[in-house]
């Protein structure tokens, strides 16, 4: 039978963040050897009761990369509010107008959620989005504490009280999956979130890519910080999953839709044909 709490062994390991922490300002030489970016934006969404401040050193690394890295300006997350998604849309249009380029946008934890409902209102303003350790898969009708780590689970209720939010009545926009290629990176040693729910099975041009590591550390692990590199290269018109191949299989697993290996063995069947 499926369990769906974190395992309480993976909430105490949780605080090897702060090794992952030191492990990321310990590789900045590793930095200058990462592909470079092409200067696209990138919207960063921070997580549950997290703000703009634990997204900063990520931040950094991603504009020393070459990105146009944009903060998401609300403060601390407290919550699924509409009233925030609404000034997250006004936010990205203003980036994409300025900028003439669609974005790719990266939401941590409940941030990821964000990033899918802004995606799926916006479709034709974004390139990607990059989920980190995000539960979009958690159904509305199932009670989060079943899903969530305790504390969390409460803290989260205790900020959401009273009647429901518009936005978790549209849940729709983050559970089905956007019309833009989708990358959602999670760990296994999840003690927050279960990883169960972190992952997409429903599109073509979605992927699940396992790396090692703890959920509060997804921002500060140089294992996730090689594949943010490696994803932001990608086009939405020429986009391809990744690789987890030779020296990679040591670091990641990538569980690719079902229906894009079709499509690519149907390619490839198509290709081997004589002419």
């Amino acid at each position: 039978m499926f369990e769906k709490k974190p395992k309480a062994l993976h909430t105490i390991l949780e605080s090897r963040f702060a090794v992952e922490a030191l492990a990321h300002l310990s590789s900045k030489p590793f930095e200058r050897l990462l592909p470079r970016g092409d200067g696209h934006p990138v919207l960063v969404i921070p997580a549950f009761l997290t703000s703009d401040a634990f997204t900063a050193s990520l931040r950094k690394s991603l504009s020393r990369l070459g990105y146009d890295v944009h903060a998401w300006q609300q403060g601390l997350n407290t919550g699924l509010h509409d009233n925030k998604l609404v000034l997250l849309r006004r936010h990205l249009k203003e980036i994409v107008l300025q900028r003439q380029q669609k974005i790719t946008i990266i939401g941590w934890s409940l941030g990821g959620i964000y990033a899918r409902a802004l995606a799926a209102q916006n479709s034709d303003h974004v390139r990607q989005v990059i989920t980190l350790g995000s539960p979009f898969g958690i159904p509305v009708s199932e009670r989060r504490s079943d899903a969530v780590q305790g504390l969390v689970s409460q803290a989260f209720q205790l900020l959401n009280r009273g009647a429901e939010d518009p936005m978790v009545a549209k849940a729709t926009l983050w559970q089905e999956t956007p019309a833009v290629p989708c990358t959602s990176i999670y760990t296994e040693s999840d003690g927050i979130v279960h990883w169960h729910y972190c992952v997409d099975q429903k599109h073509s041009q979605s992927e699940n890519i396992r790396v090692p590591g703890s959920h509060m550390g997804l921002t500060h692990n140089p294992a996730v910080l090689y594949l943010l590199a490696d994803r932001l290269q990608q086009r939405a018109e020429s986009w391809q999953a990744f690789s987890a191949r030779g020296w990679r299989e040591r670091l990641y697993h990538n569980q690719v839709c079902a229906k894009a290996i079709e499509l690519a063995e149907a390619s490839a069947a198509r290709q081997a044909l004589p002419a």
